[in-house]
């Protein structure tokens, strides 16, 4: 087994304090000749093992891998928590994983490292296990301070408050959903706005609102505002529980109207990029009052992307 530089954590959204961590694991590599690794646990811990009632990732598992692996790690390994990941002390994580299997001679980690038993494998620990058995460790700081702070949980409330802005800022690149295009009730294309229905995966958070959107093709996962816009099509997007005809519904859907006329969409699997926010949803008086609403939204997303 060749030698490695590692980092460890769950590392969902990928936002710019990972991408720090994981350009300096690159940079280390190149500099040892070793392999760059990642040790990404699939799920938050907190949600592992637990039925997930609502959504709870800025990324899904794929979504997360094609990321770390574009931005240059070689090697990832998916960990799981479950009752043995649970109970293994932080020393044995450390002497199994990461010295026997990996052979890694450096370790990058973020100041609010944890990891093994009751999350005891804080920065202290892990700086004496390095110390012991010759794993040179570096820390990389927490990126912005108070409500500017890159943090998973920061840009989750910001989503799901709708903020698509604010989190695309904290994340480096804008937000992203991927979904099939299925069959919906038909009510978008009798108002003259045919919409894509995108069959999102339910775990993933939805930003409600009304939206500014390019859409891609699902192959992409654009790390850059530049990406998203170059290729994509300008699109008018409504996350939400269509008030107007289901008052009382809960679930959020996501709908996309494509500003230039395309080809059938149905069965295709696209990648819907939230760009910027243009109001809430709310419930109308009538479909003829909506259809109003509408027609100023797209005129809006027309001047916004310039088409």
């Amino acid at each position: 087994m060749s030698k490695a530089v590692l980092t460890l954590g769950t590392f969902d959204g990928v936002h710019r304090g990972h991408q720090a961590l994981f350009r300096q694991v690159v940079r280390r590599a190149r500099a040892l000749k070793a392999q760059s690794v990642a040790l990404a646990f699939g799920m938050p811990p907190r949600h592992a093992g637990d039925p997930i009632v609502k959504p709870v990732l800025l990324t899904t598992l794929s979504e997360k891998i094609r990321a770390m692996k574009r931005l240059g790690i070689q090697r990832i390994q998916v960990l799981v928590f479950d009752r043995k990941t649970k109970s293994t002390p932080p020393e044995d994580f450390f002497t199994q994983t990461v010295v026997r299997k990996w052979h890694a001679r450096e370790m990058v980690v973020g100041p609010k490292v944890a990891f093994g038993k009751n999350r005891a494998g804080r920065l202290g620990l892990l700086r004496r296990l390095g110390k012991k058995f010759g794993v040179r460790i570096h820390v990389v700081p927490v990126i912005g301070q108070g409500s500017t702070q890159v943090s998973s949980r920061r840009i989750r409330a910001l989503l799901a408050a709708g903020h698509v802005e604010s989190a695309n800022a904290l994340l480096g690149y804008p937000y992203s959903v991927e979904g099939k295009v299925i069959h919906g009730a038909g009510r978008g294309r009798r108002l003259g706005y045919p919409t894509a229905n995108i069959d999102a995966d339910p775990i993933k958070i939805l930003p409600p609102g009304v939206f500014w959107v390019k859409v891609l093709g699902a192959s992409t996962y654009p790390l850059s505002r530049r990406e998203a816009e170059r290729g994509g099509l300008d699109g008018l997007c409504n996350v939400g529980t269509r008030p107007t005809f289901t008052p009382n519904a809960h679930a959020l859907h996501c709908e996309v109207f494509i500003l230039r006329k395309t080809a059938r969409l149905y069965g295709k699997t696209l990648r819907v990029v939230f760009l910027r926010r243009l109001r809430s949803e709310r419930r109308f008086a009538s479909p003829t009052a909506l259809k109003r609403r509408i027609m100023k939204d797209v005129a809006t997303a027309r001047r916004w992307a310039r088409v």
